[in-house]
C-alpha cells in the first residue's frame, strides 16, 4: 500500500482551492478587501499595492490565480496598465474604481474583465464578498448550453465561461438528457424552447424527474414573443426565463440569482439534516436514510450492520473541564470516526454523547476489525483542558440480525452496548 505524505495532500487542497490576488494601493481599502474576502474564500489570498508587486506576484503564481480583483490605478500603473497585464495572461479579474465615466467603464468591460464595482464607501464590500463567492463557486459547477443553433451556443459559452462556469453543449433536448444523467457536476441548464427531437418544455420535464430545484438550475431561453412562454417554462419546472437578446449584465445577473437560489435551498437542507456541532447527520436524517438502506438489505442487495456508540463518562468532562471542552471531544471524536468509516456507511449523532453507525457491507472476516478500528481512534484521542491531558474511551454495541426493522435493529444494539459499559467499557459487544 503506497501512503500519501500529508504535505502532498496539503497541496492539492491548495491547488483545488486556489488563490486571490488583491491589488489596492490604499492600505486601509485593501485591509478591508482582504477581510471581506476571507469571510468566504477558505484558499490562499495574496496581497499587492504597486504595479511591480503585481507582476513579480503572477510571474510566481500566474497557473493558482482563478481571480484576481484590482484597482484601475496603482502607483505606475495610473492609466489601467495592471489590467491589461492581467488580462494578458487571461486572467479573471474583477476591477475597482472610483470614477462611474461611462467612457472609463465601457474601457474597462472591453478589456474582458468579469466585472466592476465602483469604490463608493465600504457598503460595496458586501457585493465583493458575494462576487467572490458566487465566482469561486462557479468555477466548480458545469453549465449545460442546450440549444439547436451553433451560433447561440457559441455566444453562451462565451459569456458563461467569462463567469467562471465549466461548460457542456447539447444540440436537443435528447442529447441534454444523457449528459445531465451522466455528469452530477451539471448543476445549470440553460435551454432553447424549439429545438429538434424535444423541445425545451419536455425537456424540463424529464429532468425534473429526477432533478429537483436544489440539485439542478434551469433557465429557459427563447426568441418567441409570445407573453405566455415564460410562464409555461416556470410551470414546467424552470427556475427563470429569458429572451434572446437581452444585454449580458441582466443575463449574467439573472444567472447568479438562480445559482444563488439552488446554494440557499442546499444551505437550508444540509441544516434540517446535519448535527451543527459535528457536521454528521443528525438522527432525523439518519433514520430516514437508514430506511432505504434496511430495504435493500431485506431484499438481499447489502449486508449492514448497526452500531450504538456511546462515549465513557463523558459526563465528566463537562463536569470538570466545562462544555466547551465536551463540544472539542464531541467534535474531534467525530472526525476520528469519520475518517475511518467507507463512502457507503452512514454515521449520525443521535444525541449528547451517542452516535449511530450503519456500516455497509462489512465482510464476516473483517467485522471484528473495523468495528475495533474505530473504538481504538477514539481511545487514542488525547486532549488537553486546564493543563490536564485527558483521553477518552467509548463503549460500542453492534448487531447484523436485521430483524423487522432499523428501529429494532438499532434497540439490539444499544442491548448490546449496555452490556459493553457493564463488562467495564472502552470495548465492543456483538449482539449476534
Amino acid at each position: 500500500m503506497s501512503l500519501v505524505k500529508t504535505s502532498d495532500i496539503a497541496k492539492h487542497d491548495l491547488e483545488e482551492q486556489g488563490r486571490i490576488l488583491i491589488v489596492e494601493s490604499s492600505h486601509l481599502y485593501l485591509t478591508l478587501i482582504e477581510g471581506a474576502v476571507n469571510d468566504v474564500f477558505s484558499g490562499q489570498v495574496d496581497k499587492a499595492s504597486t504595479f511591480d508587486e503585481v507582476k513579480s506576484l503572477i510571474e510566481e503564481h500566474k497557473g493558482e490565480y482563478f481571480l484576481v480583483l484590482l484597482n484601475l490605478v496603482l502607483p505606475g500603473a495610473s492609466q489601467g496598465e495592471a489590467v491589461n497585464y492581467v488580462r494578458n495572461y487571461d486572467l479573471p479579474a474583477v476591477v475597482f474604481t472610483s470614477s462611474v465615466d461611462e467612457a472609463l467603464v465601457n474601457q474597462i468591460q472591453s478589456l474582458g474583465v468579469i466585472d466592476y464595482i465602483i469604490k463608493e464607501n465600504v457598503t460595496n464590500l458586501e457585493l465583493v464578498s458575494k462576487m467572490v463567492r458566487r465566482l469561486d463557486h462557479n468555477r466548480r459547477i458545469t453549465a449545460l448550453i442546450v440549444d439547436d443553433s451553433a451560433t447561440m451556443r457559441e455566444q453562451m459559452q462565451v459569456l458563461l465561461s467569462k463567469y467562471l462556469f465549466k461548460i457542456e453543449v447539447a444540440e436537443n433536448g435528447v442529447e441534454a438528457l444523457e449528459k445531465v444523467r451522466s455528469d452530477d457536476t451539471i448543476r445549470l441548464v440553460i435551454t432553447d424552447y424549439e429545438m429538434p427531437k424535444m423541445n425545451g418544455f419536455e425537456l424540463i420535464k424529464k429532468l425534473r424527474t429526477f432533478k429537483e430545484s436544489r440539485d439542478l438550475a434551469i433557465v429557459g431561453m427563447s426568441s418567441d414573443e409570445r407573453d405566455k412562454l415564460a410562464t409555461d417554462f416556470i410551470r414546467f419546472g424552470a427556475d427563470d426565463f429569458v429572451k434572446k437578446g437581452i444585454s449580458h449584465e441582466e443575463f449574467a445577473t439573472r444567472i447568479s440569482l438562480c445559482m444563488d437560489k439552488l446554494d440557499l435551498l442546499n444551505e437550508l437542507m444540509l441544516r434540517a439534516t446535519t448535527d451543527f456541532l459535528t457536521k454528521l447527520w443528525n438522527r432525523m436524517y439518519f433514520m430516514s436514510a437508514s430506511s432505504t438502506l434496511f430495504s435493500s438489505a431485506s431484499r438481499g442487495q447489502i449486508t449492514i450492520d448497526v452500531a450504538m456508540i456511546d462515549l465513557d463518562h463523558f459526563k465528566r468532562i463537562n463536569d470538570t473541564y466545562g462544555h466547551d471542552a465536551g463540544d472539542e471531544v464531541l467534535r474531534e471524536v467525530a472526525a476520528a470516526l469519520k475518517s475511518i468509516i467507507r463512502g457507503t456507511d452512514l454515521l449520525a449523532r443521535m444525541g449528547g454523547e451517542e452516535f449511530c453507525l450503519l456500516a455497509v457491507n462489512v465482510s464476516a472476516e473483517h467485522r471484528e476489525k473495523f468495528f475495533n478500528s474505530l473504538r481504538e481512534a477514539v481511545s487514542e484521542l488525547e486532549f488537553s483542558f486546564n493543563g490536564e491531558n485527558v483521553r477518552m474511551s467509548a463503549s460500542m454495541g453492534i448487531t447484523s440480525i436485521l430483524g423487522d426493522s432499523v428501529e429494532d435493529m438499532m434497540n439490539r444494539a444499544d442491548a448490546a452496548l449496555y452490556e459493553a459499559k457493564e463488562a467495564g467499557r472502552n470495548q465492543c459487544v456483538f449482539a449476534d
